[in-house]
């Protein structure tokens, strides 16, 4: 078994110590409209609000047509919910000691905001650790030319990480 971390800090996140994007993002989409017009007007009033075009193209592909208009394709509140739950998790002792058959792998943007130098060094110093038989494994990979938007930022690349993983568990 194998469980996928995508640029995302084990820790509880204080929200002073945060860039806030993923904050701001949450945010914008509340303010929005319950139908929205089309794709392309989305893509544009989250540019004019100084997202980056991929983000916002990224953020286009959650809606679902419904009649003439488009709405989410997702609970927002549901992930406003799991964001916030994340957010005071702290994941260290599955980290520390992962289960016997598991394997964790962590993808840390090379680009990323949210990593400060004394997380990067404690993941670094438990995945060199010696382990035994009764543990799972932990990895760290770093995504070169990402930010924390992993999937838009660098997708052949987290393609390249992840395929060979797969291959291997079937």
């Amino acid at each position: 078994m194998c469980l996928w971390v995508l640029d995302s800090v084990p820790g509880i996140v204080d929200p002073e110590e945060s860039s806030g994007e993923v904050e701001k993002v949450l945010e914008t989409l509340q303010t929005l409209p319950k139908t929205i017009p089309s794709r392309t007007w989305l893509v544009d009033h989250l540019t004019n609000l100084g997202f980056t075009r991929s983000l916002s193209e990224w953020i286009g592909t959650n809606l679902k047509r419904s009649g003439e208009h488009f709405t989410w394709a997702f609970n927002l509140d549901g992930i406003i919910q799991m964001f916030d739950s994340y957010r005071k998790m702290d994941y260290w002792p599955l980290l520390e000691h992962p289960p016997k058959g598991m394997e964790i792998v962590i993808v840390r943007a090379e680009n990323s905001d949210r990593w400060d130098p004394h997380i990067i060094q404690k993941l670094e110093s438990l995945k060199n650790r010696t382990s035994d038989e009764s543990e799972g494994k932990l990895s760290v990979v770093v995504l070169p030319n990402s930010g924390h938007w992993v999937h838009v930022d660098n997708p052949k690349g987290l393609l390249e990480i992840v395929t060979p993983k797969m291959v291997s568990l079937s």
